[in-house]
């Protein structure tokens, strides 16, 4: 394995592992969702997040953060151009218009990951993929918008 390989995968894993930060009304709403639609795979998906997760008022969430609603700059091995998707709820989900459901595979990666950091997530074929995430382009909670 090269050393950018070696580099990428170690960072991917780190990831997986690292604290997440979501938002105190990310967590309401998400759950909301969960019990909403009555799927264990859903409750499963957001029980795995909190377990990992420090959950903090919006004020105090870091501002390199993806969070609902956020606009995020990212790369896919093997894409030249970045893609720049806004993380939605699921009702406003609209792949085409580069709005990205939190529950999609991707969606559920990106919550919660940081400028910089590359993260892993599985395709519905079950193979894993990655997405880098380049840039916060707009994060609600560092533009004062709490109740985004």
């Amino acid at each position: 394995m090269t050393a950018t390989k070696t580099q990428t995968a170690q960072t991917a894993q780190t990831a997986q592992t690292a604290t997440l930060y979501l938002t105190e009304l990310d967590v309401t709403r998400l759950e909301r969702i969960a019990s909403r639609a009555g799927s264990a795979q859903l409750e499963d998906m957001l029980d795995s997040l909190l377990a990992r997760a420090t959950i903090v008022a919006p004020e105090e969430i870091p501002t390199d953060v993806v969070t609902m609603n956020t606009r995020v700059v990212c790369t896919l091995p093997g894409e030249h151009a970045p893609r720049d998707w806004t993380l939605v709820y699921p009702d406003a989900a609209d792949f085409d218009a580069g709005r990205l459901s939190v529950l999609s595979p991707v969606g559920q990666a990106l919550l919660g990951a940081r400028a910089g950091q590359t993260v892993s997530y599985r395709l519905p074929d079950g193979r894993e993929q990655q997405v880098s995430v380049v840039e916060i382009a707009f994060q609600p909670e560092a533009s004062g918008q709490y109740t985004l």
